[in-house]
């Protein structure tokens, strides 16, 4: 059965994704439109001065020392993203000395999530996102198997969108999809193949997570999957595991946060209730009293009433 759109497959993205840019570093990003040379890959996971431990989809510094973080989102980004996408760049910054820049991957249309989150009251957050949603995918596939019709060989972009175009929400049937990705893929010679153990793993964890139980083994089959590619797919995530259970651990603390909040809030109106209740049978004690002064001592008015004598004296 194919994998609810729930932690787990944001983690099967993250894992694809991280698989394709530490392949195709340079490619990816020209692919995206950034024009720059990586200077250095850098470590994903950073450890706050207050041993909190972030972990970053990727990032990396160009020949000008700046820093880029690039982060894959399947749904949004929104608020809470955004807001965590800025703590990413700060301790960056701090770690590398460097400024940092966020670029966000959309698998959605134009449109969907957030574009800015306003920090505070000085600082925002404007990152660069890619919508990849808006892409026709379909279009490129077409093109892609009519060049390996007559075995020309494919470019790094066109590899690479063989990759990418199954994991649009817009496309229902990726069984179809990743068949016709499979039959390009039997001609190797067409790909570069110092990488096309990333191809095999890319596209076996998408076999694995977008295609039905009984369908798999059929495709599998003429993927022709190698013992370095299943090693591939096992570190990526692993790797990208390490992110999402922190992130659950973040929003299990949030969320115990919110419910005592929110339970306090109950507990001062079931306070204010009482303490309502309380004062208001005060009044009617002392409205008691005043009629009976004068009529009865303030001893026998306190026995009634249950106020004190001093506050029977001063009504």
């Amino acid at each position: 059965m194919v994998i609810c759109m729930n932690r787990e497959i944001h983690k099967i993205y993250d894992a694809i994704l991280k698989l394709i840019i530490l392949s195709y570093p340079d490619e990816f990003l020209s692919y995206l439109g950034v024009e720059k040379s990586i200077k250095q890959i850098l470590h994903t996971e950073i450890i706050t001065k207050k041993g909190r431990q972030l972990y970053l989809d990727f990032l990396c510094q160009f020949e000008d020392n700046t820093l880029l973080n690039i982060e894959f989102q399947f749904t949004g980004p929104y608020k809470n993203d955004l807001e965590r996408f800025h703590d990413y760049n700060i301790h960056s910054e701090c770690e590398y000395d460097s400024r940092c820049e966020t670029l966000i991957i959309s698998f959605r249309k134009e449109g969907s999530g957030q574009k800015t989150r306003k920090i505070g009251k000085t600082k925002s957050l404007h990152p660069e996102i890619i919508y990849l949603g808006n892409t026709d995918f379909k279009k490129i596939l077409n093109s892609i198997e009519n060049k390996a019709k007559i075995n020309l060989k494919l470019t790094k972009e066109e590899e690479i969108s063989l990759m990418i175009m199954c994991l649009l929400p817009k496309y229902k049937n990726k069984k179809i999809m990743l068949k016709r990705i499979c039959k390009i893929h039997k001609k190797q010679n067409l790909f570069d193949l110092t990488k096309i153990d990333t191809f095999k793993a890319v596209i076996g964890l998408e076999i694995e997570n977008f295609v039905n139980k009984e369908k798999r083994e059929e495709l599998k089959g003429e993927l022709n999957m190698t013992p370095e590619a299943e090693k591939m797919i096992e570190q990526a995530l692993s790797e990208v595991s390490k992110k999402h259970l922190q992130l659950e651990k973040e929003e299990l603390i949030e969320k115990g946060r919110k419910d005592g909040i929110k339970e306090g809030r109950k507990d001062g109106i079931k306070e204010g209730r009482k303490d309502g209740i309380k004062e208001g049978r005060n009044e009617e004690k002392k409205e008691i009293a005043k009629k009976l002064k004068g009529k009865l001592t303030p001893t026998e008015i306190s026995k009634i009433t249950g106020l004190t004598v001093s506050t029977i004296l001063k009504l």
